[in-house]
C-alpha cells in the first residue's frame, strides 16, 4: 500500500542511520524497494553483517523468518500497526509471532512454537530469537552481566571463535532442555551448522544438538551433507551422526546410502545406531536400485528384529533378482538365529 512505505522508512531510519556511520571511503548504504507477488521487498546494500543483531533492531513488524544463506529477513506487519507506531512516536517491536523460523537456506525449518501471545504494539517480546545486544566479541567464555546463559551460548555459537563455541556448546549440553527455549535453541543450532562445519566445530555442535533435539533441526544435516563436495569432510560428519540417536537421523543416513562415496560410512553409522534405524532401512527393501536393497540386507543383519523378518519374507516373494532374493532369505535366517540366541 503506498501509504505504508513512508511509515516503514520512518521506522527504519534509526537503523539506516547506524548503517551509514561507516569509515571514510566505505560504500554508503543504499535501499531499493520492489513489489514482488504483492510483497514489499526492500534490498539493502551493503547487507548487514549480522542478520540476527539487525533483526533485533527492526521496529516495523513481527519477524517471521531469518534465512541465513540468502540473507533475507521476513517481516509481517499491517498498516494500522505502522500508523500506531508512528503516532506514538516510538518504534516498539511487536515481537515474534508464534511462527518464527530460522533457516540456513530457503528450505526453512519447522515453525518455532511459542506459548506466549504476540505482545501489544510498543512492548518488547518476552524471548527474542537472540539477545538484544550482540555488540562486542564472540570469544566471551561466560555470560556478560545481566545476560542469560542460553543467550550467551547462542551468541557465541553464531560467532567465529572455535574455542568459545566449544565452551558454549558444552555448557548447553549440560543443561536440561525446557519447552520455552527448545525450539529457539535447536533452530539456531541447525541454522549455524554451515558455520560449525567451516570452522571445524562439528563434534561439540553435534553433541549439543543431540541434547537440544528436534526433528526439524536434525533434517538440516541432510542438506549440509548434500551441499558438501569434499568426501573427507562428509566422512567426518557422518561418523559423528549416531550421537543423535533418533529415527529422523537414521532417515538422514539412509539418504546417504545412494552416494557410493558415503555408503560405507553411512552403513557403519546405521549399524551403530541399532534398532532405532530399522524402520528407515526397511524402506530400502522396495527401492528400485538393487544395490540399495542389498545394503538394506547387510544393515538388517546387524539391527533387524521380528519386524524385519516379516518384511524380508514379503519382499522375497516378489524379488526377481536372484542374488538379492538369496540375500533376503539369508538375512531373515541370521536375524532369527540371533533372536533365538538371545
Amino acid at each position: 500500500m503506498p501509504e505504508a512505505m513512508p511509515l516503514i522508512l520512518k521506522a527504519l531510519s534509526p537503523i539506516l542511520g547506524d548503517q551509514k556511520q561507516q569509515p571514510a571511503g566505505s560504500t554508503p548504504t543504499q535501499l531499493e524497494q520492489h513489489v514482488i507477488d504483492k510483497q514489499l521487498v526492500l534490498i539493502m546494500r551493503p547487507a548487514p553483517a549480522d542478520l540476527f543483531a539487525f533483526a533485533q533492531k527492526l521496529k516495523c513488524g513481527a519477524i517471521k523468518e531469518i534465512d541465513i544463506q540468502k540473507r533475507i529477513i521476513t517481516v509481517e506487519t499491517e498498516l494500522p500497526q505502522l500508523m500506531a507506531l508512528a503516532q506514538n512516536g516510538q518504534a516498539g517491536n511487536p515481537g515474534m509471532d508464534s511462527d518464527v523460523k530460522v533457516s540456513a537456506n530457503s528450505e526453512s525449518l519447522k515453525n518455532m512454537k511459542s506459548e506466549s501471545t504476540t505482545p501489544a504494539v510498543g512492548n518488547q517480546p518476552e524471548k527474542p530469537l537472540l539477545p538484544k545486544s550482540t555488540i562486542g566479541t564472540d570469544r566471551d567464555l561466560k555470560p556478560r552481566p545481566g545476560e542469560e546463559t542460553i543467550d550467551w551460548a547462542l551468541r557465541v555459537i553464531s560467532g567465529s571463535s572455535s574455542f568459545a563455541h566449544d565452551t558454549a556448546c558444552k555448557k548447553l549440553a549440560k543443561m536440561e532442555p525446557d519447552p520455552e527455549n527448545l525450539q529457539r535453541v535447536s533452530a539456531i543450532l541447525a541454522a549455524t551448522l554451515p558455520l560449525a562445519k567451516e570452522g571445524f566445530r562439528m563434534p561439540e555442535h553435534v553433541n549439543v544438538m543431540a541434547v537440544w533435539y528436534t526433528d526439524g533441526a536434525t533434517r538440516e544435516f541432510a542438506k549440509l551433507l548434500e551441499n558438501e563436495k569434499d568426501f573427507l569432510v562428509r566422512e567426518k560428519i557422518i561418523r559423528l551422526l549416531p550421537t543423535i540417536h533418533s529415527e529422523t537421523m537414521a532417515e538422514v543416513l539412509v539418504g546417504r546410502l545412494s552416494d557410493r562415496e558415503d555408503r560405507k560410512d553411512a552403513r557403519r553409522a546405521l549399524q551403530i545406531m541399532g534398532e532405532i534405524a530399522e524402520k528407515p532401512v526397511l524402506q530400502l527393501l522396495n527401492d528400485p536400485d538393487s544395490s540399495l536393497r542389498i545394503e538394506a540386507c547387510n544393515i538388517l543383519q546387524s539391527i533387524g528384529t521380528a519386524e524385519a523378518v516379516a518384511a524380508l519374507k514379503q519382499r522375497a516373494e516378489t524379488e526377481d533378482n536372484a542374488v538379492v532374493k538369496t540375500l533376503l532369505v539369508d538375512t531373515q535366517t541370521k536375524i532369527e538365529k540371533k533372536a533365538a540366541g538371545k
